[in-house]
């Protein structure tokens, strides 16, 4: 099984420890797994020329070229995101448009997606509306969701420093791969 991990997060904190503590788990039991951090990459905004609509190709030449070759061989996609304002990371949206194309090529069709959020005011409602934007994703591009998980963490480390969460990350990482 091949995994890749989307991280939105625009900092090293609570997100991407529960991104690589799931591949870590998921590197374990035989998947060949990849973490990408969306800080690191240059990512243009979609600047609506729908060129890709007839063409099945974003004409914007940057890091989501290499990003895209990357989703269409994986297995499963997970995208992770610190909750900001009731939704996932401006990061995070930005390349959830660049994906436009795969809405016309549908390369994606039938792949596994998991969302990912860490939130910190621990209102469960406000990360839902966070777990929505990946599940509708998901239906545009007719890919399968399979699953989400959240925790509730305010400061950067709070999740690394907490064996209860590890645990859960473990469980739910133990229930992706089996």
């Amino acid at each position: 099984m091949k995994i890749i991990a989307i991280c939105g997060s625009p900092r090293a904190g609570n997100t991407e420890f529960v991104l690589k503590r799931i591949l870590t788990q998921a590197e374990k039991s035989g998947a060949s797994v990849e973490l990408v951090l969306l800080r690191n990459k240059r990512i243009e905004f979609c600047n609506g020329c729908l060129t890709c609509d007839s063409t099945g190709v974003c004409n914007i030449r940057d890091d989501m070229q290499m990003i895209y070759s990357k989703l269409e061989s994986a297995d499963l996609i997970i995208f992770g995101s610190p909750n900001y304002f009731h939704n996932v990371s401006g990061m995070l949206k930005n390349f959830i448009d660049r994906m436009h194309p795969f809405y016309e090529n549908l390369k994606l069709k039938d792949k596994k997606i998991v969302g990912v959020v860490v939130g910190s005011s621990g209102k469960i409602k406000a990360i839902e509306k966070s777990i929505d934007c990946i599940k509708v994703v998901a239906d545009l591009l007719e890919m399968s969701f399979v699953g989400d998980f959240y925790l509730i963490a305010k400061n950067p480390q709070d999740t690394e420093k907490n064996p209860e969460n590890i645990q859960k990350i473990n469980e739910f990482a133990e229930s992706l791969i089996s």
